[in-house]
């Protein structure tokens, strides 16, 4: 039996010396793209770093320049055009009630469609001359040096591009009253007469003062609305933000970018564990059967010992009584015997494979030295 512990012993590391554990312990792979990443980071970083401190520069060299007081507008477009399609909704529907009444369209949802097309261009026209004119009007007005050419060229060309759209503007809006107080849609002439027949004509002039509101209150939030109030300042913004976005997604790039790194390692190293699941599960089954048959041994063993000692007892009764004195067993006397050769015999441990490789903290300690040394780098150059 105790032969047959040893080979199986035998067998149980021969298979063992088979098996290839994943280590990651000394695998200079890992460590050298790791450092690769972070020198390449180093380089973009500080590509993306210089950028923004450009765009940075810029901003502030436009904010001297026009001397910009309140820098920090930072409108919701999401809201504004929100507003812009209540404004919308509200013009139309007035207009649909007024035309249907006026019995100039064959039905409501003629109305409405009608209504609507001049409510969208009054709402479009109107938002387009703020953001487009509106917010040039005021252009230089502050800066330090007024005079400059180049200011002058741009106010002075959203000067008489806002003198046009008013005339656009006043013109829609006076053929929107016009249709509503000649109660007709082809018959329309902008004549003295026909603005006298207006301004009698009181559902008229509400048309022509409700879209006037709609129309300013558009120009406004085309104005302030979806950009700085300042003509091209908002351009300005724009670029820092987008330079600092670009920064910190590329940041956000290689850490994501160190992760693979680290867990591909980590995946093939428990790709290797899977491969070899067929011997590890033959070696288990080895080490199984030698405890087993190690167990069995020492049972084995301990029932011999038993045995012995129960003889030599009977023995050393028998002599005793013929020898007529109190005769005891010697002490270790199983020490003269081989019942514990067995107990030397060094039993192969079980081998339970990790989700992840068994130098884990190793790979865990190089990612976050690299996560460490990338976030040096950001805040370096940043």
């Amino acid at each position: 039996m105790l032969s047959t512990l040893l080979a199986l012993c035998k067998e149980a590391e021969n298979i063992k010396s088979r098996l290839k554990i994943p280590s990651i312990a000394w695998n200079q792979s890992i460590t050298q793209k790791l450092d690769s990443i972070i020198t390449q980071a180093e380089r973009t970083l500080e590509q993306k770093a210089h950028t923004l401190h450009q765009a940075l520069q810029a901003e502030k060299a436009f904010s001297v320049t026009h001397n910009l007081i309140d820098k920090s507008v930072t409108p919701n477009p999401v809201i504004s055009l929100l507003l812009m399609g209540i404004c919308l909704f509200i013009d139309a529907g007035v207009n649909s009630s007024f035309l249907y009444n006026a019995h100039m369209v064959s039905g409501p949802f003629a109305a409405l469609l009608v209504s609507f097309l001049i409510s969208l261009t009054n709402v479009v026209l109107a938002v387009g001359g703020g953001y487009y004119i509106g917010r040039f009007l005021n252009y230089g007005i502050r800066s330090t040096d007024v005079d400059t050419q180049e200011i002058k060229i741009v106010r002075g060309r959203a000067k008489w591009q806002f003198k046009v759209f008013i005339a656009v503007m006043a013109f829609f809006i006076l053929t929107v009253g016009l249709v509503r107080s000649t109660e007709s849609l082809d018959k329309i002439g902008h004549s003295l007469s026909h603005y006298h027949e207006l301004i009698v004509t009181p559902e008229a002039v509400f048309l022509v003062l409700l879209n006037i509101c709609i129309a300013v209150f558009s120009f406004h939030k085309g104005k302030t609305g979806f950009s700085h109030p300042y003509g091209d300042y908002s351009t300005y913004q724009q670029s820092v933000t987008a330079a600092h976005d670009d920064l910190h997604q590329f940041y956000q790039d290689y850490v994501e970018e160190i992760e693979d790194a680290c867990a591909d390692v980590e995946d093939d190293a428990q790709a290797s564990v899977s491969a070899q699941a067929k011997e590890i599960k033959e070696y288990n089954k080895k080490v199984t059967e030698c405890h087993q048959l190690s167990r069995e041994l020492e049972e084995a063993t301990r029932a011999a010992e038993n045995e012995f000692l129960a003889a030599a007892n009977r023995i050393v009764h028998t002599h005793s009584v013929l020898e007529g004195k109190d005769i005891s067993v010697p002490e270790g006397l199983l020490n003269h015997f081989s019942f514990n050769d067995a107990s030397g015999i060094e039993l192969p441990e079980f081998y339970h494979a990790s989700s992840r490789s068994e130098n884990n903290p190793a790979l865990a300690k190089a990612k976050a030295a690299a996560l460490k040394r990338l976030s040096d780098v950001l805040k370096r150059h940043a």
